[in-house]
């Protein structure tokens, strides 16, 4: 079930805050667990088959972490974490690595073309998580199945984030203040929930199609490269954000605040500054789960280049499995040793214009291999985007008019997270947030997954 479906906007959303503030006045724990109910019914209507490993892995890491809570060894930390890596690898991986094995040693092992299930590179992540809490002693309540469920299942973020943690999330779960609607998160909850639906039915689908329309191409002339490109980065923003802006919202209405995923990420300066606004729940995960435990920045110039290398390889080997993303990832990794060493001695002398203007066409062209199927298709149109040809290229107002709103909303407006933590309830937002939603409805002519569903 899509969040831009029909379905979802007038049937599941309604009769899921219905329900479970029907029960919360009264019955706090039947109303979670309607909330559960929900959350898996929502999941499981993708593929019924995804719910037996989503509650296999429940088990598991729920069992792990009881037992971790009595003795807080590394040996079951580590064994969970090769329980979680092992699944995620399996059903991610698996077709991957034995194509690549093929390939080196002529071998001829069978493909078996495993269906990903949906969101599991989410939720193995803040089960890791959950389970390097309590051994490190972050988190000292036990709580219950039903919050731990709660937890990992989550609607809004269970399929695309953003990855929360389990002390920003499930104290909220166990809170009884939030049994009662509070019309500040729920005013803020519509509008939020809309402005992103708008972010992904009136924006990300349209550059889709020009994104498309690029890399299906078999020789794009130069023009139709660079504005098939910018389509894309684009499409990939409005895409994910207004995933993570629908969650933000739908969360809200359930008195529940997740963590911000993006703030305004193309405006960044550097490289640096990038990542620190895009993708933020994962930046911030790899950081505290990879980058640190490999000694960080504390040992020595050679040790931090290899650390970031590394966690950047594995930032680009989750996003998908695949050439192209590994070596977007260790692309990103190259420009962060690089802003490294160039921040140490002459980054005082760079025009900030400059600076934003460099981490803005770097970002650009590092896309085209994130979008890229093949590494031959990145190179066709790494190949048009500078072969001088402009033949072919044709633009009309109605585009001109889409990036004129894009670039405005990226570079002119304020993070719509600013919104959300100063919470307004007026008439304004209640109007907003109608226009918004219906503009978005009467759009809705097809409906398209999320980008990051398939990571």
């Amino acid at each position: 079930m899509l969040f831009c479906s029909y379905i979802f906007i007038l049937l599941f959303l309604p009769l899921c805050v219905a329900g479970y503030y029907l029960l919360a006045g009264r019955f706090l724990r039947l109303a979670q667990g309607y909330l559960l109910g929900m959350s898996l019914i929502f999941y499981g209507y993708f593929n019924w088959m995804y719910l037996l490993i989503l509650l296999s892995s429940l088990a598991v890491n729920f069992s792990l972490g009881r037992l971790l809570f009595v003795r807080r060894q590394k040996f079951l930390l580590w064994l969970g974490i090769l329980f979680n890596v092992a699944l995620l690898g399996y059903f991610k991986y698996y077709d991957f690595f034995v194509s690549n094995i093929n390939s080196i040693f002529g071998t001829s092992f069978v493909l078996k073309h495993i269906l990903l299930p949906l969101g599991i590179s989410f939720y193995t992540f803040q089960q890791i998580a959950y389970l390097s809490d309590i051994c490190n002693g972050r988190l000292q309540d036990r709580y219950s199945p039903l919050t731990y469920a709660l937890f990992v299942t989550f609607f809004p973020q269970l399929i695309a984030g953003p990855i929360v943690l389990p002390e920003e999330m499930m104290p909220q779960f166990a809170d009884p203040a939030n049994r009662k609607i509070n019309m500040l998160n729920f005013s803020s909850g519509i509008f939020i929930f809309a402005a992103g639906l708008a972010k992904k039915i009136l924006l990300a689908d349209h550059f889709a199609i020009a994104a498309d329309t690029l890399f299906a191409a078999p020789q794009p002339d130069c023009l139709s490269c660079w504005s098939g490109a910018l389509s894309y980065m684009m499409q990939i923003y409005f895409d994910f954000s207004g995933y993570c802006d629908m969650a933000i919202g739908i969360a809200l209405l359930f008195n529940i605040q997740l963590p911000v995923n993006f703030s305004s990420p193309y405006r960044a300066g550097n490289i640096q500054e990038f990542w620190r606004k895009w993708h933020i729940t994962l930046g911030r995960f790899l950081s505290q789960f990879i980058y640190f435990p490999l000694g960080g920045s504390r040992n020595g110039q050679w040790r931090t280049c290899r650390n970031l290398l590394i966690t950047f390889f594995i930032s680009g080997l989750w996003h998908g499995a695949g050439w192209t993303f590994v070596l977007w990832g260790v692309l990103h990794g190259v420009a962060m040793l690089i802003h490294h060493f160039w921040s140490k001695v002459w980054a005082k002398s760079m025009p900030k214009v400059a600076g934003w203007g460099i981490t803005f066409l770097f970002i650009l062209l590092a896309w085209v291999l994130f979008r890229a199927e093949s590494l031959g298709t990145a190179i066709k149109v790494y190949t048009g985007m500078f072969s001088g040809n402009f033949a072919g290229f044709e633009v009309s107002a109605m585009d001109i008019l889409y990036w004129i709103a894009a670039f405005g909303i990226l570079f002119l407006l304020p993070p719509l997270n600013t919104f959300a933590q100063k919470k307004h309830a007026n008439i304004a937002t209640w109007i907003a947030a109608f226009v918004l939603l219906l503009m978005s409805l009467f759009s809705l002519s097809r409906i398209t997954p999320f980008i990051y569903f398939n990571f």
